[in-house]
């Protein structure tokens, strides 16, 4: 009921299905200048207004999908779909693929909110990625908003290695730089505090604003992925970037704790997880351009020739592909060890 009243209100304020007010992506920053700003820079309010009414929706819809209030999902379906359709009128330009001002914010919140359609998205991609590694020179141009769906999108897209370039930065506009300004919790803004216009203005050194960034860190770099409400089934799904030898992370769940361990060496990848209890797994461990590849689970050959080893206690199948050996596991604590040849 809380979500079908925001739904109400929120729709109240929309013309044909657009909504134009809103505080926008809140604290973008300016590289030239090296400050942020309250409000948007380039990306314009309505877009992000409409993108999140639209989600809102969404959501409301799946929930009573899952209630099993047929007629309302049937409705908020089609009032999703309506809002969709007026935003990809509004805000998408056909001949070059960028949403609205073509901002990072605006490609990187349609992609992330599903709104992009299925056959410009490698397109508005690689217009973010552009943005990201040539104009900016790797760094991020995103607020509160555009800050989150980046992290949400370059992993999902394959593109893991740009986020990395994004949080290693230690130059404006980076978590980085604010690390070598003293920093020891996230800060409101990248900006200094201690001096320019937020001098004497009484930010936020201790607030989860931008810390949105640890979603790269569990669920990229380590590749903890919820597959399943409730993680009744997990994605483990490294991806392995760059110069990086090893990451770990772990994430407390309803069924109890997942993690994730792994290092590469020049031939081989270990990869250790563990799987609460009445919960199933697809663990993929990535093969960092090995080929004939084997693997071995607690010193036992389970992969070779690109079959399955079967009588493995808890693994009941296994693919592979060009870049991961996935198994399908239960529960318990499993320690893979691929290895190839270059």
């Amino acid at each position: 009921d809380g979500i079908a009243r925001l739904v109400e209100f929120l729709s109240s304020k929309a013309d044909n299905h657009i909504i134009s007010e809103g505080m926008g992506d809140h604290m973008e920053p300016d590289r030239a200048k090296g400050e942020s700003s309250l409000r948007p820079l380039r990306t314009p309010p309505s877009i992000t207004s409409t993108g999140y009414y639209y989600f809102d929706v969404w959501i409301l819809a799946q929930a009573a999908k899952v209630l099993g209030k047929t007629d309302d999902y049937e409705r908020y379906s089609t009032l999703a779909g309506k809002i969709k359709n007026a935003f990809n009128e509004k805000f998408l330009n056909k001949q070059t693929n960028q949403y609205a001002t073509g901002s990072q914010t605006s490609n990187a919140m349609a992609l992330h909110l599903g709104l992009v359609p299925e056959d410009r998205q490698e397109a508005v991609l690689k217009n973010l990625v552009d943005d990201i590694m040539i104009k900016n020179e790797g760094h991020l141009s995103t607020g509160l908003i555009g800050t989150n769906a980046l992290e949400q999108v370059l992993g999902e897209y394959g593109r893991a290695d740009v986020m990395y370039e994004i949080t290693t930065n230690t130059t404006y506009p980076s978590w980085g730089r604010t690390i070598s300004k003293g920093a020891t919790t996230v800060w409101e803004t990248f900006d200094d505090t201690t001096e320019g216009p937020w001098h004497n203005f009484p930010l936020s050194l201790n607030r989860n604003m931008l810390g949105s960034t640890e979603k790269f860190f569990y669920k990229d770099l380590a590749g903890i992925g919820l597959a399943a409400p409730g993680f009744r089934k997990i994605n483990i799904k490294p991806r392995i970037v760059k110069d990086l030898t090893y990451a770990k992370a772990s994430l407390k769940t309803v069924r109890g704790m997942v993690s994730s361990h792994w290092k590469k060496t020049e031939g081989s990848v270990t990869l250790e997880v563990a799987i609460p209890v009445n919960s199933t797994a697809k663990v993929s461990v990535p093969k960092i351009g090995l080929r004939n590849v084997t693997v071995t689970e607690s010193d036992k050959t389970i992969w070779k020739n690109g079959k399955l080893l079967k009588g493995i206690s808890g693994i009941t199948s296994g693919t592979e592909t060009e870049d991961y050996v996935t198994f399908e596991t239960g529960s318990g604590s499993y320690t893979f060890v691929l290895k190839g040849q270059r």
